[in-house]
């Protein structure tokens, strides 16, 4: 093998290490994916802003118009059908937060 195929395998084993280490990193504060007990400590009238610095941005959010808030949805174990739920209202402040079930955990809508 001459030296530049070497260079260049290296360089795409350190490069594929580095991009899995970077999928497993925990956004936010805590310094480990969060557990569920890290999401019980969300509090209603926290602010917005203290969830983000804890947790990191939510891996899906939406808007629930008829309570004008804004639904964040964290995934905190990928292999489960449970998600964590903040609700916030449009001040920032969270009004509450709770398990949920994944709509992703539905599949395929039958067909009629």
């Amino acid at each position: 093998m001459n030296a530049t195929l070497a260079r260049s395998l290296r360089f795409a084993a350190l490069a594929a290490a580095v991009a899995g280490a970077a999928g497993c990193a925990a956004p936010g504060s805590l310094g480990h994916a969060p557990t569920e007990a890290d999401f019980m400590t969300i509090q209603p009238g926290m602010s917005s802003q203290q969830v983000l610095d804890r947790f990191g941005p939510p891996t899906w959010s939406f808007a629930v118009r008829q309570e004008n808030l804004t639904i964040w949805n964290y995934r905190y174990y990928r292999g489960d059908c449970v998600i964590y739920q903040v609700s916030v209202r449009p001040d920032g402040t969270v009004r509450d937060a709770g398990t949920g079930w994944d709509p992703a955990c539905d599949g395929p809508r039958g067909r009629n």
